[in-house]
């Protein structure tokens, strides 16, 4: 197996987002511009920006330098002017109409990490925070430059089902058979990792883009996803930060996997909330962060049906419904 050897200096940790911001349209841009290819308003940038405030600061209580990846650094500082925000270089051929158009970007900035020679480049995003102290299996990890990623197959199976997860991949990428999934909020190494990465992704975006519309996923998660595993096949060392607690996606709304309940969860290092924008966005970060997300939690109000998923949002007053009628019984 082809683990990477440690270096004779400890690498700098370094988070960051990625907020690609599209030219053209004031239209809503669903999800943070996820789902749709249509770019957001100005006041969703506004919601997004405070996000990534916020995201920052709690990074930086545990520790950590927090910097937002961007084409539009100006536009970005004026609308939250203590955000570090840095620009770099976008030259990835994204097709204009593509779902999940701005998330695509990633895999420039992947380009850019494998250019940071000196640091240990972790890319998460913007919905998520920092709510305790990294676990020491992260820190080894990073010690030995071991790249990490967040595996979430468990949370694919129930929804799309294995043979269908594989035969996806395969259509742009023939080595990816493994049947696991990366999820697309968290991923982490040397420029050594990200230079490997990045060359295995250009090798299969073509053809991925070519079949895109086919794809129960159409998004980046479907290209790294695929890539992994080409590594991974290859003899690349790469953990699932997920595995202890590195970082821990949680939904306030019905699945259909089986989730985790939230206080098994609370003690993670990173806490991906995809389904509570507008709170991570509206709820300043303190040492009641936790308490007043619990609070949120057990408030049916909290919902914003324009933040939320529509479907998402009607599997959780269905489960409401469900519940209310067992208690009639």
């Amino acid at each position: 197996m082809n683990v990477m050897k440690n270096s004779s200096a400890q690498k700098k940790i370094k988070f960051y987002s990625l907020l690609y911001v599209q030219q053209g349209s004031n239209n809503l841009a669903e999800n943070f511009g996820a789902s749709s290819s249509k770019p957001p308003k100005i006041k969703d940038l506004e919601l997004y920006t405070k996000s990534c405030s916020n995201l920052m600061t709690s990074l930086k209580f545990h520790g950590f330098d927090y910097f937002v990846l961007t084409n539009q650094p100006e536009l970005l500082k004026k609308i939250q002017p203590e955000l570090n925000v840095m620009s770099i270089d976008f030259s990835l051929n994204v097709p204009e109409k593509i779902s999940f158009y701005g998330a695509h970007f990633k895999i420039d900035t992947f380009k850019w990490f494998a250019a940071q020679k000196n640091d240990y480049s972790i890319l998460i995003d913007i919905d998520e925070i920092c709510i305790n102290k990294m676990p020491e299996n992260m820190h080894m990890a990073i010690k030995n430059n071991l790249p990490l990623f967040y595996d979430l197959t468990d949370q694919m199976y129930p929804d799309v089902g294995r043979e269908r997860l594989i035969n996806d991949l395969q259509l742009f990428c023939k080595e990816a058979d493994l049947g696991i999934w990366a999820g697309g909020e968290f991923i982490g190494g040397d420029s050594a990792f990200f230079d490997k990465l990045y060359k295995k992704i250009s090798k299969i975006s073509g053809k991925y883009f070519d079949v895109q519309k086919q794809l129960f996923h159409k998004g980046d998660e479907s290209l790294t996803t695929a890539a992994l595993q080409s590594l991974l096949k290859e003899g690349t060392s790469i953990i699932n930060a997920g595995a202890f607690g590195a970082v821990c996606r949680f939904w306030s709304c019905g699945t259909k996997h089986c989730q985790r309940l939230f206080p098994s969860i609370k003690d993670c290092f990173l806490l991906h909330l995809p389904a509570d924008k507008q709170f991570l966005a509206e709820t300043p970060y303190d040492s009641d962060f936790l308490k007043k997300y619990e609070k949120y939690l057990k408030n049916e109000k909290a919902i914003n049906t324009n933040v939320v998923f529509p479907r998402l949002f009607w599997k959780r007053v269905k489960n409401k419904l469900l519940r209310l009628a067992k208690l009639k019984r």
